[in-house]
């Protein structure tokens, strides 16, 4: 059966048992404390870094770079763990021999790795810490570590500006490569369609109705003359004209003055007669004839007229129908020139854009070139540590003595409930199920040990 202690039997086997937790307790915190002076001690230095943003009125500049100084300094960590960085700084101090040696320069970044922390301080501040087991060399790797990240943070945000700026300035040319395409093709539209514009549609129309009027002045005329024609034509023909009646009583006068010259002499009075008679009709008939040739020139120039006015009327009418045409696809040619148009002015505005970003990059980057120096700083340089900041030797000490307490009453304990010696009338009752008659007090004897307890039970008479 199991035994069971008290708190207070506890405490009398630890008092009876109190050498060898002694012994054990001082052997173990000596232990302890030779091993903890071995100990070899871990120093701290530190840097403080300050960022302090530009910050230009807006109305002035807009910026170009809108990372805030929060995300800056959120980002630093991993910036500062970059392994570009930690090379260079290895490199530069001839950090980790053996490592790099061993294992090549991963092992000795890694290992700086563990040997940094990066903390912020505040919204623009940040800290690097870098432990070691030489002070000095801590404060000049938190040092360095410091400068290698402004350095690069200087480089990496000039950059930044530079390539923004040549960015803008490389899709400003090409807008201008458009914009100049963009004028170049309403132009050549323009001309291939000068007149069909819709600037000219009211000056096409306005000409229509000129050659609408001119087209009417010409029909006019060419009525005048078929009317002047239709008179002459009325005229008759042949022998009944006044031409063919004057040559027959021509020829007949003329018959009749030679029958009567062949019985008369010249000189009769009726030869004398027939002669004047012949004459006038002679004179009638060519009088007849100027006037019939007059009628006929007068209907040639009737029908030339006709004919040119015909000529001229189908040229009026052809240019109506052209400016017809020219007036029906007006619109057409009206809405592409105002989509040209619109997207001229886009590209135009896109320009004019994309000109004034420039000049606030060039800015900017001045701005950037001449605050750089002062944005980022050092503002608290690392320097060696008088004390380290690690082992914790009282904390490590108390440690061990608490351990070395447990471990010595540990020990006792264990051997006090090895020990099956009876020392109370309760153990006794326990051990042997019997109940007990008599206890014989302790007596101590000088120079001899203790008796131990003396049971008489009921049944030892058997």
């Amino acid at each position: 059966m199991d035994r069971t202690y008290t708190v207070d039997e506890l405490i009398g086997a630890l008092k009876r048992r109190w050498k060898i937790m002694a012994i054990v307790s001082g052997s173990v915190l000596a232990l302890a404390t030779l091993m903890i002076a071995r100990i070899p001690n871990e120093y701290s230095a530190r840097a403080l870094v300050m960022v302090e943003g530009l910050h230009p009125h807006p109305d002035l500049v807009v910026p170009i770079i809108s990372t805030s100084l929060e995300e800056r300094v959120k980002n630093v960590r991993s910036q500062v763990y970059a392994r570009g960085l930690l090379t260079t700084a290895i490199e530069e101090l001839k950090l980790y021999p053996k490592e790099r040696e061993k294992n090549g320069m991963d092992a000795a970044v890694e290992a700086l790795r563990k040997d940094a922390e990066v903390h912020a301080e505040g919204d623009d501040a940040f800290s690097i810490t870098v432990r070691g087991k030489d002070r000095d060399q801590a404060a000049r790797i938190a040092n360095r570590l410091a400068e290698l990240f402004i350095e690069t943070n200087l480089q990496v945000r000039a950059g930044q500006v530079t390539r923004t700026r040549d960015i803008i300035a490389q899709k400003l040319a090409e807008m201008r490569g458009e914009l100049g395409q963009s004028e170049g093709k309403l132009i050549a539209y323009k001309r291939e369609h000068a007149n069909e514009l819709p600037e000219l549609v009211e000056s096409r129309i306005h000409e229509r109705e000129q050659l609408s009027k001119q087209i009417e002045i010409e029909s006019t005329f060419m009525n005048d003359a078929k009317h002047r024609l239709d008179l002459i034509g009325t005229q008759p023909s042949g022998k009944d004209t006044e031409v063919g009646r004057l040559e027959e009583e021509y020829d007949f006068s003329r018959a009749k003055l030679s029958a009567t010259t062949a019985h008369l002499t010249a000189d009769n009075p009726d030869v004398i007669s027939q002669q004047r008679e012949t004459q006038a009709t002679l004179g009638r008939l060519q009088a007849a004839r100027a006037r019939a040739a007059q009628n006929d020139l007068e209907s040639r120039r009737m029908n030339e007229a006709v004919n040119r006015g015909q000529k001229r009327v189908s040229a009026l009418e052809a240019r109506e129908e052209k400016i017809d045409r020219v007036v029906a696809v007006s619109p057409q040619i009206a809405v592409q020139v105002n989509e040209m148009d619109r997207d001229l002015d886009m590209l135009k505005a896109k320009v004019m854009s994309l000109t004034s970003k420039k000049a606030e990059a060039e800015i900017a980057a001045d701005l950037e070139a001449k605050s750089a120096p002062t944005e980022f700083r050092v503002l608290e340089s690392a320097s060696p540590p008088f004390l380290p900041s690690s082992p914790n030797r009282p904390q490590f000490f108390l440690l061990a003595l608490l351990g070395a307490l447990a471990l010595g009453s540990a020990i006792a304990l264990g051997q006090e409930m090895g020990d099956r010696s009876l020392r109370s009338e309760s153990e006794v009752g326990t051990a042997i199920a019997l109940p007990v008659l008599a206890c014989i007090p302790r007596i101590a004897v000088a120079g001899h040990r203790a008796p131990r307890l003396l049971t008489i039970n009921a049944g030892s008479e058997a």
